[in-house]
């Protein structure tokens, strides 16, 4: 095959990856599967939706504690407050992080692809790809922590609206967390072949021990009196 056979085939597949009729999703996943971002965006997916499910479980645990010695709605505002902003903070911090950090990482990895080709990579279909992946990335890394969050917070969204107490509000979240961390065990069980029981039970152990120590500190620093 002679060099400009060559590019021509290399143009070929650049146009067939950005213009073929499969629409901008299958563009996307297409973008995944040569860059193996599907299994990173799975993992961010799980380990942040965890991580905004044990936040909000902290700051949960920490307002019912304060409502004993404190005005309950007093508590109650302070706390969806503290929610909400750290449930945005979460989303802002995880996209420009895991942009930044992924998109320094895919930079690399295509330059010193360029350099062990003895060509320039990047604008190749490789790096277009890595580019699409990176944002996809983002967004889930963003998204997965702030809505697991949201999720958990929904009682308290509604108590303004008289449907539940203060107290029933904060019991709710919890119970609201506890289901939803045992729900990110069975799919990371999925994911792993294994047993989805046992990887439920294990992230749903984790809200309890976290609850466990919550209250002891409470019991040793003396918030709870």
């Amino acid at each position: 095959m002679t060099e400009s056979e060559e590019d021509s085939d290399t143009s070929h597949s650049e146009t067939s990856f950005s213009e073929d009729d499969g629409g901008r999703i299958s563009q996307i996943m297409r973008a995944l599967e040569l860059t193996e971002g599907v299994q990173i965006a799975r993992r961010y997916l799980a380990m942040n939706a965890f991580d905004g499910a044990l936040t909000m479980l902290g700051l949960i645990l920490g307002g019912l504690i304060s409502m004993a010695t404190a005005s309950p709605e007093v508590v109650f505002e302070a706390t969806l407050l503290a929610a909400v902003g750290t449930s945005l903070a979460m989303a802002i911090s995880g996209f420009s992080g895991s942009y930044l950090a992924e998109s320094a990482e895919r930079d690399r990895e295509v330059e010193e692809m360029g350099k062990a080709m003895l060509c320039d990579m990047s604008q190749s279909m490789y790096a277009k790809a890595t580019r699409t992946t990176s944002a996809v990335v983002a967004i889930v890394d963003g998204l997965s922590p702030a809505i697991a969050a949201i999720i958990v917070v929904i009682p308290l969204m509604i108590v303004p609206f008289g449907f539940l107490t203060y107290y029933q509000a904060f019991f709710a979240a919890i119970a609201i967390c506890m289901f939803l961390l045992f729900v990110l065990g069975l799919f990371l069980g999925s994911i792993s072949g294994k047993s989805i029981w046992v990887y439920g039970g294990k992230t749903l152990l984790a809200g309890i021990v976290t609850a466990i120590l919550i209250f002891f500190i409470s019991l040793v620093t003396g918030a709870s009196h």
